[in-house]
């Protein structure tokens, strides 16, 4: 069935729907109130351990989309409101299976998260089997873009990141890389797509890092670094050669024992969507100096030119609870929420096959505060625009600053655009 045909399909649905409520509504007039209707949308976060960054914004983002979606309902009358269900995944792939399963026991059809790709590995067969939609803000493991799943991702996947991670190193004149990442599917990924991207262009590679998720002994891990970046050094240069880590608040740790290393505190180094505007790292002052003084440029989805001023009142709200404006990831959250919604209205009474259409229909197209969200045949964004941010150090303690912007129309096009750079220290 043509998109066309579904979204012509989809609509009578609605305006059925539309009908027997107002019909309904009006009975309720003269019996007394109408009965509400709760649409429940479950919420998987790391809010205690793993990507907390993401997951601590995600709650705020989702508890406005709530408010507003059910503000909407109240305003047009509708019996109908949101019940929003949030649970700690905790950065463990056991515990967020676990979660999964209890949320859809208390009746969510539509799950926001979980945010990074391991999590959601471990859950999308479950997803399937219980008849639960998961939508990731976060997750970008190209590894996981499976068409005819239950699992929805509202970011590009590492494909996209690595390509507007690339365009930067090729402007800054970077040939060769050493990468170091954490042994997850997300982080594991990103780290594969760059090292095609680097040799697509005749770029150099060395075998890279990885360090374990649980207990890393980042000393082994940074001495086997330092070697491949000598190597690299004596065959391109030391100026064209930097360090690319996909990590997440565990760069905190790392950085500690990369500080004492001559070799690694003097290469650039460039990150990834896990670490980027971390809390963790700028509350650390050893560890945001090492950043800033490397350079250490963060992507995350952006926001274009049209989505800006749309995102503008959310964004500020969100910043009133947060302390700091929310990054593209957690606005995808609450875009998430809303499409959610309104596709488990039109779901309502049907079952799983037309629920995930429904918010196929629903997202391709949508216009929302993260921007225009532009389906792939697995489900995912497919592409976006990246911002890079950077820690800079000044009078105030170090700050995440935007410092170059990824800017892209379509799949495969793009430039770079420098943003603001950071101060110059004073003596």
């Amino acid at each position: 069935m043509g998109l066309r045909r579904q979204r012509f399909l989809l609509a009578v649905v609605g305006l059925l729907a539309w009908l027997a409520l107002a019909s309904g509504s009006a009975a309720g007039e003269t019996a007394g109130a109408p009965r509400v209707q709760r649409i429940t949308i479950g919420a998987l976060l790391d809010l205690s351990a793993g990507w907390t960054t993401l997951g601590r914004a995600s709650r705020v983002t989702l508890r406005l989309a709530r408010n507003d979606a059910n503000a909407t309902f109240r305003r047009l009358g509708s019996r109908y409101r949101v019940r929003l269900l949030i649970a700690d995944a905790a950065g463990d792939t056991a515990v967020a299976l676990r979660e999964l399963r209890r949320l859809a026991r208390l009746g969510a059809r539509v799950v926001i998260g979980p945010q990074p790709s391991s999590e959601v590995a471990a859950v999308r067969t479950e997803a399937k089997r219980l008849g639960v939609l998961v939508v990731s803000q976060g997750s970008t493991a190209h590894s996981l873009a499976i068409a005819g799943d239950n699992v929805f991702r509202l970011v590009p996947d590492d494909v996209r990141e690595a390509e507007a991670l690339d365009a930067l190193l090729e402007r800054d004149g970077i040939t060769a890389i050493a990468p170091i990442w954490r042994a997850d599917p997300g982080n594991e990924g990103l780290a594969i797509s760059l090292r095609a991207e680097v040799a697509a262009r005749g770029g150099t590679v060395s075998s890279g890092v990885p360090y374990a998720t649980e207990n890393p002994d980042f000393a082994a891990a940074l001495a086997a670094l330092r070697t491949q970046v000598e190597a690299l050094q004596a065959a391109a240069g030391a100026d064209k050669v930097a360090v690319y880590l996909a990590a997440f608040d565990e760069v905190v740790d790392l950085f500690h024992v990369a500080q004492a290393d001559p070799v690694l505190s003097a290469v650039a180094w460039y990150g990834s969507d896990g670490v980027a505007l971390s809390r963790a790292l700028i509350g650390d002052e050893a560890a945001a100096t090492f950043a800033a003084d490397a350079g250490y440029p963060n992507p995350v989805l952006g926001l274009d030119d049209t989505a800006s001023p749309r995102s503008e009142d959310v964004v500020n709200r969100a910043a009133e609870r947060l302390g700091t404006a929310p990054d593209a990831f957690a606005l995808a959250a609450y875009d998430g929420l809303r499409v959610g919604v309104g596709a488990s209205r039109a779901a309502i009474g049907r079952g799983t096959p037309f629920l995930r259409r429904a918010f196929a229909v629903r997202a391709d197209g949508y216009r929302g505060v993260s921007g225009r969200i532009v389906l792939n045949e697995a489900g995912d964004r497919a592409f976006g625009t990246y911002d890079f941010w950077s820690v800079c150090t000044g009078a105030q303690g170090p700050v995440w600053t935007r410092t170059v912007s990824y800017l892209s129309t379509a799949l495969g096009v793009g430039t770079i655009v420098d943003r603001q750079a950071c101060p110059a220290a004073t003596g």
